[in-house]
């Protein structure tokens, strides 16, 4: 048998900085271009040569495969400078031990009382709501996501004098991920250290960041007392370093991606009169204008759908990164020790060999007799093998019982002007998503004989 040879490099590099332009420009593009092309091929950003994976089971192997692949690579090592060694980042004993720690505030059975902060939370947050006044989503969707995650896991912050500014934090959060972005796409890492404004806005957010939750942990420390949380839960065993890393981690990633992806399904849901009939007749039918609970998810299925579907068509990470730990095979191809892995999840959502017409928004594509002709691999929301998401059933819980809720009471209507777009960031956040509430359902109609007073539909 022919020993393997070494992958090909991809075309339309240019001289000393390779491929870096292009994805500077264009990532999603230009990693999207690569799926037409061999399982595995080589790009170069600068110097370095990064092997990019884009068969949808040798990624799925790869992921199966910590011993061989393990967290590493451009992406993953710019994370980590910001993220330290949270459990999104660790790898090997340390990843395991802190999975085994914090798996128990993510059972079945936390996720229930999680439910129930996240329907007051919801139900309360509707209410703000002024019929036919413009109304920033994205924002509402940040604060609503925000929310959820701290009274959840950390619930005892503000009464132990760590209140949160969620404006603050949500603006220094979104400075930070901006920030990341432009520092993977900057091979030399030179970019990040010019005294430029952006860089010292960057500093000035992670600094906010960083002081917030060193507070949290402080005040949580000087209490002493279990609170039933996952902070209480993580506080005895580690340090506030290793604390620091997880909480920030868990606010900033955490929030982000849950937010980007309620934001998204509310201007598709807008944009998609077929959907947003269906989400009604389904939120009717189930809710009658109350906000969504915990027992209604399995019957939300099509609310579901809607998730799944926005969750791929509105990718939240477009690259993530690996480093071989040793030589190894992959699809015939040979890749050395030490090597940047590469694959993307964009790429894979959006490859219409995978899912068919991909650029068309439909929730149907996840009914149950077609999410079977969808090949294994070619959807990974949240990952696989042991570094799947631990926040997975929280999230999905979350975006299910918000979009419902909402369905369930209120028709968006998108504000005059241009549409949304992504902006640039390592996720896919909105650069803002003004619309306009319609009033469906008051919480008062349900007392009124059972009859539903619908204004718009």
């Amino acid at each position: 048998m022919p020993s393997p040879d070494a992958p090909e490099l991809a075309p339309g590099g240019l001289p000393v900085i390779g491929h870096a332009m292009r994805m500077r420009r264009d990532p999603k593009g230009f990693l999207l271009s690569l799926q037409d092309g061999d399982p595995v091929v080589r790009i170069r950003l600068g110097g370095q040569t990064v092997y990019v994976i884009n068969d949808p089971e040798l990624i799925r192997t790869a992921l199966r495969d910590p011993a061989t692949f393990g967290k590493g690579g451009p992406i993953t090592a710019r994370f980590r400078a910001m993220f330290g060694n949270g459990l999104g980042i660790s790898d090997g004993d340390l990843h395991r031990e802190q999975r085994a720690l914090m798996q128990p505030a993510f059972h079945h059975t936390r996720i229930v009382g999680y439910a129930a902060l996240m329907t007051k939370e919801v139900a309360a947050r509707l209410e703000t709501w002024r019929d036919g006044e413009r109304l920033a989503v994205d924002r509402e969707m940040a604060d609503l996501a925000m929310a959820n995650l701290t009274r959840a896991m950390f619930s005892a912050g503000t009464a132990l004098g760590t209140p949160l500014d969620f404006d603050r934090f949500r603006a220094a959060t979104a400075t930070v991920l901006n920030g990341l972005y432009r520092r993977v796409m900057d091979p030399t890492g030179l970019l990040a250290r010019l005294p430029t404004p952006g860089n010292a806005r960057y500093r000035r957010a992670e600094a906010f960041l960083r002081r917030t939750i060193d507070r949290l942990i402080a005040d949580y420390r000087a209490d002493g007392r279990d609170h039933g949380d996952l902070l209480s839960m993580m506080l005895p065993a580690m340090s506030d370093r290793q604390l620091h890393d997880e909480v920030m981690t868990i606010l900033i990633a955490g929030a982000e991606s849950i937010a980007n992806t309620l934001a998204w399904a509310c201007h598709e849901v807008a944009a998609h009169p077929a959907v947003q009939r269906r989400l009604f007749e389904e939120a009717d039918a189930a809710l009658a204008g109350r906000a969504a609970e915990y027992r209604d998810v399995a019957t939300l299925e099509y609310t579901r759908r809607v998730v799944a579907e926005t969750l791929r068509y509105r990718t939240q990470g477009w690259a993530l990164s690996r480093t071989t730990t040793r030589a190894t095979v992959v699809g015939g191809r040979r890749i050395p020790a030490g090597a940047a892995i590469m694959y993307s999840p964009h790429a894979l959502n959006h490859n219409p060999r995978l899912h068919k017409d991909p650029d068309r928004f439909d929730p149907d594509r996840w009914a149950p007799d077609n999410a079977g002709n969808i090949p294994r691999g070619a959807y990974i929301p949240f990952g696989t093998g042991n570094h799947t998401c631990i926040g997975e059933p929280f999230a999905l819980t979350e975006m299910t019982l918000t979009l419902a809720s909402i369905a369930a009471r209120w028709r968006l209507e998108p504000a005059p002007g241009r549409g949304p777009r992504p902006k640039v960031a390592l996720t896919m956040p909105v650069d803002a998503l003004p619309m306009i509430p319609r009033r469906r359902f008051r919480p008062a109609d349900q007392a009124s004989d059972g009859l539903r007073q619908e204004t718009t539909r």
